[in-house]
């Protein structure tokens, strides 16, 4: 080991969106830079979350559009076509993460592979095969080291016939029957893609309805088109205990429903459920790193507890995004170079990627309701919107609740092709305070997706266009 630590400007824990952004920015800034990464470049969002499930959600919907539109003549051909997904997702995922290397060489990045842990709130050791091989120091460090599943006792993971999202991720054959354990936006992702492929899926929730944290419109609409696909929604529902029946190729699921107990066989069980900060090796007793629920605890200035140390991504909670991590590092950054600012959670979107999409920004209808008491809501189904109609994408809708008086827009949902695209446009309405009536004066290409965010706007006092009243 190095007596003598090596100094930095700021040293970043982790290599994913929490870590590589915040790392690229404060290289920008002409601050010297070392990030550390015990496992692999770019993270859960890069290796096994966002880029690899979409890949895949990308393969999928054409599977089902091909299906639909009869051009599939052989139905066996299934398992190929999935084989085919997984190769190409394992090829999308080499290209980003060699892109982020690439990155962060360009910007002198000092990366380092170990698993680090505090000294004191201003050193870091790095551990490789468990000892300690070197020391960085700074006063300014940002934990940015993600989240790890939650394990609890019913659905503890075994890798076989229990697993999570890293082990789904690497299934070489379909299973028959698949039970998912969280009804939230992995979850769904998740039934979509198998059920497109013909797996039979069980989607379970402790909730009292799917997608808990969007808005109660687009939840019903998206279990509706669940239920469509012959996919069982079960909610109000936890896992008791299970039994692993290997003479059966199967697992036994002994689910509490409403008081009600009930029973279920099926071949795999997914569990993509809670979360808690990926904390157990950083030693942040010895930095005065306070936790709270299982995350570390900052502020809206991304800082903890300890003078100096910032955290920002999944490692803090509330919401798993990359795109909350990029903000939320990015706002770690600016406040070390001494700007006082805020991460605002209420502009950070909220987004499905099943099919059809869901996405949300700001408040929900209920939300809006009790904070302001009288809204507008508009509204515009994809039914109606001429694009939707030509490309055969018909389902869901967009809503927008603004303020009585002045328009101000409050929030945004979307059920409905594009929608994690299209919700950028509120996104932006909100952000620089482009109200109903300003919006309405826009003019919308024809025919896009986007069109239907007019409509919803001019909705808001009832002037839709495109739709038939009463």
């Amino acid at each position: 080991m190095q007596n003598q630590p090596k100094n930095f400007d700021v040293i970043i824990i982790g290599s994913g969106p929490g870590g590589y952004l915040p790392a690229i920015f404060s290289a920008q800034k002409g601050l010297s830079v070392a990030v550390v990464e015990k496992g692999e470049w770019g993270g859960t969002c890069l290796n096994r979350g966002c880029i690899p499930t979409k890949a895949l959600l990308q393969d999928a919907s054409l599977w089902d559009a091909f299906n639909k539109a009869g051009w599939i003549r052989d139905k066996g051909e299934v398992i190929s076509f999935f084989k085919k997904a997984l190769e190409k997702k394992n090829t999308a995922v080499q290209q980003v993460v060699s892109g982020l290397r690439n990155l962060l060489n360009r910007d002198r990045i000092i990366v380092i592979e170990g698993e680090a842990s505090f000294h004191n709130p201003r050193t870091i050791g790095v551990k490789r095969d468990g000892k300690v091989v070197e020391r960085l120091e700074s006063g300014r460090i940002l934990i940015a080291t993600g989240a790890v599943p939650k394990e609890s006792e019913p659905l503890k993971r075994d890798g076989q016939w229990v697993i999570g999202s890293d082990e789904v991720l690497c299934m070489e054959d379909l299973p028959s029957t698949l039970a998912i354990i969280g009804g939230g936006r992995r979850g769904l992702e998740f039934a979509t893609f198998f059920n497109t492929f013909g797996v039979n899926v069980i989607l379970i929730e402790k909730e009292n309805r799917i997608l808990p944290r969007m808005d109660r419109e687009v939840s019903i609409r998206c279990k509706s088109l669940l239920a469509k696909r012959k996919v069982k929604v079960w909610t109000d529902s936890e896992v008791v205990s299970t039994e692993v029946m290997e003479k059966n190729k199967s697992v036994g699921l002994t689910m509490s429903q409403r008081g009600k107990k009930e029973r279920v066989e099926v071949e795999k069980v997914l569990v993509v459920a809670e979360r808690r900060g990926n904390i157990d090796s950083l030693d942040l007793e010895r930095a005065s790193v306070s936790l709270k629920d299982g995350f570390i605890g900052v502020d809206l200035h991304m800082r903890t507890s300890s003078p100096g140390v910032y955290a920002a991504g999944d490692v803090v909670g509330k919401g798993f995004f990359a795109h909350k991590a990029f903000h939320e590092g990015k706002i770690a950054v600016e406040n070390m170079l001494g700007r006082e600012s805020q991460v605002d959670y209420r502009m950070i979107p909220n987004c499905l990627y099943a099919y059809p999409e869901a996405s949300s920004i700001g408040l929900t209808e209920e939300e809006a309701i009790q904070e302001y008491g009288e809204v507008n809501i508009g509204k515009f189904p994809f039914m109606a919107c001429g694009r939707s109609i030509a490309m055969g994408n018909p389902e869901g809708m967009v809503k927008i609740i603004s303020e009585k008086k002045y328009g101000e827009i409050l929030g945004v949902h979307i059920f409905g092709p594009s929608a994690t695209e299209l919700i950028h446009l509120g996104a932006m309405a909100m952000k620089h305070e482009i109200g109903a009536e300003e919006i309405k004066e826009m003019i919308f290409a024809h025919p896009t997706f986007s069109e239907a965010f007019w409509e919803a706007a001019l909705d808001t006092d009832g002037g839709a266009i495109h739709m038939m009243k009463g």
